[in-house]
């Protein structure tokens, strides 16, 4: 039996345990800086369809650039990278801040600064993923990745809920400037870690071209992982729910900021209890099969919440949706990663960014149009029964993920 790993044990690795609280200050601000953008844009619109276009507008780097930013994760020294990317994502955030606070900030404004945010993002992700196994011994791995998942779900809980309030007491552009100094903690943390770690030389002689083909090669061999990626992308595509959220607070749930803030930041409570069911479980086996049996309860809560049209059961739906969301989640990426030898993370995680990210990002448009025809409820609804299809269809053909048997 594998040796029982606590989260203190793996929070008392000197290096892990900086990066983890820097990452949690710098997610915060950027869940306010979400909220504060998914208003604005709304306010200034009035526009289900616009609103959904920040997604569209985050996801073409994605698909764009994911894959690259995987290659450069495994060739160039991780820590580096993310002082870059870091630092470039604060000054966008300030950007943003400094237009609001004037009173000149216009759509467009915000779309070009989604897209170079979701550009930084590719280069980021897949560096933050492969530096956490030269911070913790091998036998913490399964754990440090829980933890992984854990601190962006405390700042799911609480960015949104500060969010709501400081748009509604002190204003949005005080939410963006927020955000730009919360980058500030993982740029000090990173200054301040004793390792140097680097990749292989191996990978670095390899080229580009080769690496690429590599990871490639690696996901195609893998039914597991192809069959995780396949439906992940099928449920966040038609189920991206947390874009159309301003539209149920607003005029489906007659509520404020405030209330946008509690919808958004309520499911958070959720991911953290299903995060500690995890981890209290130890290694679970036939994570395939769970994976697979939480998601279709995800995908019929979309519909439970999308013909809900009371605010206290909106909100426990969606606690509903983060418990299960999380469980997956981090069984989905213990096992990721303890498939993925670690010369492949970073490219795994790119390709795994193409997935999952650009189908949620593209399902922001995708919902945002089919609301302007059918209503935002209609679309989620479709979403949820389209999603639930996706993943019975996967569940039959990826035979390596029911069977696995980890």
């Amino acid at each position: 039996m594998a040796q029982q790993v606590t989260p203190w044990q793996v929070l008392k690795q000197r290096d892990f345990g900086l990066f983890w609280a820097s990452l949690l200050f710098s997610a915060v601000g950027s869940q306010i800086s979400t909220v504060a953008i998914a208003w604005q844009v709304y306010e200034i619109t009035n526009s289900p369809f616009q609103l959904g276009l920040t997604g569209l507008f985050r996801a073409l780097p994605i698909m764009l650039l994911s894959i690259p930013g995987g290659v450069l994760a495994d060739r160039m020294d991780r820590r580096w990278l993310l002082i870059i990317t870091q630092s470039l994502a604060a000054l966008l955030a300030l950007a943003l801040a400094l237009l609001s606070f004037f009173g000149q900030v216009e759509v467009w404004h915000i779309y070009a600064v989604t897209f170079l945010s979701g550009a930084v993002s590719i280069f980021d992700a897949p560096a933050r993923t492969a530096l956490i196994p030269t911070l913790v011994r091998a036998e913490q791995l399964a754990t440090a990745y829980a933890l992984n998942i854990t601190w962006r779900q405390i700042a799911t809980l609480s960015g949104p809920f500060i969010g709501g309030v400081v748009i509604a007491t002190v204003g949005i552009s005080t939410a963006y400037f927020l955000d730009a100094l919360s980058f500030l903690s993982v740029i000090i943390c990173l200054a301040l870690m004793r390792a140097r770690p680097a990749p292989a030389s191996s990978e670095k002689k390899e080229s580009p071209l080769k690496s690429l083909r590599g990871g490639f090669e690696f996901i195609r061999d893998n039914s597991a992982i192809l069959g995780l990626m396949g439906m992940d992308t099928c449920v966040q595509f038609f189920g991206a729910y947390r874009s159309m959220m301003p539209v149920f607070a607003r005029d489906i749930l007659g509520t404020g900021p405030t209330g946008l803030g509690a919808l958004l930041g309520v499911p958070a409570f959720g991911a953290l209890a299903g995060s500690a069911i995890v981890m209290a479980a130890g290694n679970p086996k036939q994570k395939g099969k769970l994976i697979i049996g939480v998601t279709l309860i995800y995908t019929a809560g979309l519909v439970c919440f999308a013909l809900s049209r009371s605010l206290a059961l909106s909100l426990a739906i969606v606690f509903l949706l983060g418990l299960v969301d999380a469980v997956g989640e981090t069984l989905r990426d213990t096992l990721v990663q303890l498939i993925t030898p670690d010369h492949l993370r970073g490219r795994v995680k790119s390709f795994d960014q193409v997935f999952m990210s650009a189908g949620t990002y593209l399902g922001h448009a995708q919902i945002g149009a089919a609301a302007t025809f059918i209503g935002v409820s209609g679309a989620l609804v479709m979403g949820g029964c389209l999603g639930s299809a996706g993943v019975l269809l996967v569940a039959k053909y990826a035979r390596g993920l029911r069977h696995i048997s980890a």
